[in-house]
């Protein structure tokens, strides 16, 4: 079975490409819901598998213009999306039809099982939804999503800020001292989480770390939440004070 991904992220498409490879599966890529457009038209492929933010054509718009073409009408689409707003997500998805959604990062056993259900599965007709309220969900989605990645940015300048201060000279003062009877940062964090810890302290975004490290985005999170979570702190900036006084 030919299966199209369609994501902006590299580390992305390549998770789930190597799992659909294993499954047996043909695997073509677009980063753009354009592109993706044209390769539905081309190759007809069995499934689409269409994260839900995209650059200029975002998921939904790439299925409603999917359903528009009697070329594509019928080709089922999976969402993926490392979102947390899943009621919202589901709504949407059901509003274009889409019945099935991957939550990232995604598991192996998982995609296989939708990707075979969707291609078993003839595609849902658009259900009636108020266009309006459509576009109220859709730009409260994608809202929140800018305000995680705002939220990430802006720890990331504050985390620069405070790292540029602390690291001035100064002969009187012991560069980031260790706290008496608190638990080393090496024994509460496993070897990939102190990996991704030294890259906050380095100034990385998530999707700088995702590239290093070739991993999904939403697994840098995962990782992220566990290291806030085991390190007792609110933010990443404090998660860097936290490694830098270890």
């Amino acid at each position: 079975m030919a299966v199209l991904i369609v994501d902006d992220a590299p580390a992305d498409r390549e998770l789930l490409g190597s799992i659909l490879r294993h499954a047996g599966h043909e695997v073509h890529e677009a980063d753009r819901g354009a592109h993706a457009l044209d390769l539905a038209r081309s190759l007809r492929p069995d499934v689409i598998i269409a994260d839900i933010l995209l650059p200029t054509m975002d998921g939904y718009e790439l299925v409603r213009a999917l359903r528009n073409d009697e070329a594509t009408a019928d080709i089922p689409v999976i969402f993926s999306t490392s979102s947390y707003v899943l009621d919202e997500v589901r709504r949407l998805a059901a509003a274009c039809g889409v019945e099935y959604i991957l939550v990232k990062p995604c598991e192996f056993e998982e995609v296989s099982r939708v990707v075979e259900e969707a291609i078993s599965c003839v595609p849902a007709r658009l259900a009636s939804f108020p266009s309006e309220e459509f576009h109220r969900e859709h730009l409260r989605l994608v809202n929140t999503k800018l305000l995680e990645k705002v939220e990430e940015l802006r720890e990331t300048v504050i985390l620069a800020g405070t790292l540029q201060r602390e690291w001035e000279p100064s002969e009187s003062y012991e560069m980031w001292p260790p706290v008496p009877g608190r638990p080393d940062v090496e024994s509460l964090l496993s070897r990939r989480e102190l990996e991704v810890l030294s890259m906050i302290v380095d100034g990385a975004t998530n999707s700088e770390i995702a590239d290093r490290l070739a991993i999904a985005i939403s697994t840098v999170q995962s990782h992220v939440k566990r290291i806030l979570q085991k390190l007792g702190v609110k933010n990443r900036t404090e998660a860097a004070v936290r490694y830098l006084r270890r």
